[in-house]
């Protein structure tokens, strides 16, 4: 397979796995203050809460994935290998 192909696999796997970062860290700040909601009887509280520690979370593993990324591919054109 030639280096262009690679490339464009690499770039559509970094690409879906952040869209499943988000998306799993979302889901799983909901599920949880829906959880808490009805083990407390808080109302719409803890989902609220939740929800958006869920999209911060989605968000900042976005960010960490993109950074190590443009690491990665500054070191492919430096040459270093490291």
């Amino acid at each position: 397979m030639n280096e262009d192909k690679k490339d464009l696999f690499r770039n559509l796997g970094m690409v879906s796995s952040m869209g499943i970062s988000v998306v799993v860290a979302i889901v799983i700040g909901v599920y949880s203050g829906l959880w808490l909601d009805r083990k407390f009887g808080t109302g719409p509280w803890f989902f609220y809460l939740f929800l958006f520690f869920g999209i911060a979370a989605g968000f900042r593993n976005v960010q960490i994935m993109t950074a190590r990324e443009i690491r990665r591919s500054e070191r492919d054109d430096t040459g270093t290998g490291k």
